[in-house]
């Protein structure tokens, strides 16, 4: 070696873990909102093609000759006629199945007295299922127009015909569904065997505790509330072998027989 001296020697050393350069940090952020950019366009991409898939297949659907009513089918109905519940129904032959709103149908139908309760179904690719769920008559009421019929909610939902069949009438001062004394006399009818309801002639509810029963024969029943109807029916089943005028399962564990 000369008397020169060696050049010195200069040695990057590496930046410790947890620190970086300005210009990596600067790199990484311009890739990740590269990265960001892409992803948000792909979302984007993936959305309007959803939205085009969607929007493509309702208009298929609505305007398809394949997609449209070509039957209404009724089930359900032996009161009223099958051909007046389509009608009422306003769905159209012909009409895209798409557009039958079930909600409308419902509500023009439950406006026919006779029936209860309405379910509509579609089934593709072209039919109108329309359930029906008719009232059934299980007393009658005095009304102002003559006797109605009362269903099992209490509404007493259309005039009787003539003759009236052959059913009990049932006495409140109001007969409707969200009346107490309504609700317990009809509780009270609906315990009661075939044999004393066969039998039975008027259900008189004063109040929701007043519950008494006139039989064929001038027979009568004090039923009080219709708690324990059950056993209170049971009991009295084994009464009307005895003869009597009043018979009382208000406590029936206590029953009583007036001659």
């Amino acid at each position: 070696m000369s008397g020169l001296d060696a050049p010195e020697r200069v040695v990057a050393e590496p930046a410790p873990p947890g620190r970086q350069t300005s210009a990596g940090r600067g790199a990484r952020t311009g890739m990740s909102k590269y990265r960001l950019r892409r992803l948000l366009a792909l979302a984007l991409l993936v959305a309007l093609l959803l939205a085009a898939a969607v929007f493509g297949g309702r208009s298929v659907l609505l305007h398809a000759a394949r997609f449209r009513v070509s039957q209404i089918a009724v089930t359900g109905a032996t009161q009223v006629d099958p051909g007046l519940i389509r009608a009422a129904s306003g769905i159209q032959l012909g009409e895209p199945l798409l557009a039958v709103r079930a909600d409308e149908v419902r509500q023009r139908l439950t406006a026919i007295p006779l029936l209860a309760s309405v379910e509509v179904a579609r089934h593709w690719p072209g039919t109108v299922a329309l359930a029906v769920t008719e009232r059934t008559a299980v007393a009658l009421a005095s009304s102002a127009t003559g006797q109605a019929l009362v269903d099992s909610t209490g509404l007493p939902y259309q005039i009787a015909p003539k003759p009236a069949p052959r059913l009990p009438r049932l006495a409140a001062d109001r007969v409707a569904p969200d009346d107490p004394a309504t609700e317990a006399g009809l509780a009270v009818l609906s315990a009661l065997s075939p044999e004393v309801r066969d039998k039975l002639q008027v259900v008189e509810a004063d109040g929701p505790g007043e519950i008494t029963l006139r039989l064929a024969g001038g027979k009568q029943v004090r039923w009080g509330s219709p708690d324990a109807s059950a056993r209170k029916a049971a009991v009295l089943a084994v009464l009307l072998s005895q003869p009597g005028t009043i018979y009382d399962v208000t406590a029936p564990d206590l029953p009583t027989i007036r001659r």
